[in-house]
């Protein structure tokens, strides 16, 4: 039986876009809205579930309206896609889809989004792969966990990783990942759908990427912890200033020193490592 999900589009007009859009945006993320796209007032924003943003109104002391409708998955995706362009992340990784020229850097990535979340013009894929940029991947077992559109997972590869792992709960995520992998003549990957539950080796990896959302890492970290290896790193993504605390505080109930802490328009990237 097919997994597809069915999407709601929310287009929101704001008095004042240039202070809201953003706080908008990171609340609604953390409600599970999926993804975004702004405009001249405001932003539209996708979501397979059934949320009210309503609560809007009450946190914060501006008018706005929204409007709702359904759209098909596969017609947001050919609207999010005619909005996407290259990216460069520090002057290394050059991010593309298959209908945007090639040029000439370090990384070169080819991604063709569908409806997963991850194609790296999000701040927390950009702050992902800046972290990665700093690490030794060389010969190293990676598990990407929420792999999306595999970005991340491709740059491992390209960055000398020998095996990765990269799993998403998510049909199209899943399906669109394979597709990236192939893109990318990917050699050292293998997906998975489903979540923290295929995780069953202890110790397996040398480096865990998660860029998800604050519940779900909450709600995950022990897994991670026993998946990685002593002296390991875990990469985490997906949260807000505020969230910083507790995730510092669950790293060290697990034996995880922290390392680099990376930020961007109130989003984050944590780095820890796994005590000897």
């Amino acid at each position: 039986m097919s997994t597809k999900k069915k999407y709601k589009e929310y287009s929101f007009h704001l008095n004042q876009p240039e202070v809201f859009r953003d706080i908008f945006i990171a609340e609604l993320s953390e409600k599970g809205f999926e993804g975004f796209t702004e405009t001249e007032d405001g932003f539209i924003a996708y979501t397979s579930e059934e949320i009210s943003p309503d609560f809007l109104k009450e946190k914060y002391p501006v008018s706005f309206e929204y409007e709702v409708k359904d759209i098909l998955p596969r017609n947001w995706n050919k609207k999010w896609e005619e909005q996407i362009h290259p990216l460069v992340i520090d002057n290394k990784v050059y991010i593309r889809t298959s209908f945007h020229p090639e040029e000439n850097f370090p990384f070169v990535i080819t991604i063709d989004p569908k409806m997963s979340f991850g194609t790296g013009h999000h701040e927390t894929t950009e702050l992902m792969i800046r972290q990665m940029l700093e690490m030794d991947f060389q010969e190293k077992t990676v598990l990407d966990m929420g792999a999306g559109t595999g970005v991340l997972s491709i740059l491992a590869e390209k960055l000398g990783a020998k095996e990765i792992t990269a799993i998403d709960i998510d049909e199209w995520a899943y399906e669109n990942m394979m597709e990236n992998f192939d893109l990318n003549n990917t050699k050292h990957i293998t997906p998975y759908l489903g979540g923290a539950t295929l995780l069953k080796d202890p110790e397996k990896f040398d480096i865990i990427l998660a860029n998800i959302n604050l519940n779900i890492l909450m709600q995950d970290f022990e897994s991670y912890a026993k998946s990685l290896k002593k002296g390991g790193q875990l990469l985490l993504s997906g949260f807000l200033n505020q969230d910083i605390p507790v995730l510092k505080e669950k790293a060290k109930k697990f034996g995880m020193l922290f390392e680099r802490h990376l930020e961007k328009n109130q989003w984050n990237s944590l780095r820890f490592k796994k005590s000897e």
